[in-house]
């Protein structure tokens, strides 16, 4: 095996490696992107049903 083949070879090893981590680092992407979700959306169901939301949004319609 030549230098140049050698060097090919590793270079394939090597972009493939990068190609898998970036799919893996999209799929984490993906998870973080829907735990939040989840945590906005809960959140937002949580003021509606204590009425938390309802109380800021009389303040900022009638502050005094």
């Amino acid at each position: 095996m030549t230098a140049l083949t050698r060097m090919a070879v590793m270079l394939r090893i090597y972009t493939d490696d990068l190609r898998e981590r970036r799919e893996q680092g999209d799929q984490m992407v993906g998870w973080v992107l829907v735990i939040i979700a989840v945590i906005v959306i809960a959140g937002t169901v949580v003021g509606f049903m204590t009425g938390w939301i309802q109380d800021r949004i009389a303040e900022i319609v009638d502050p005094f």
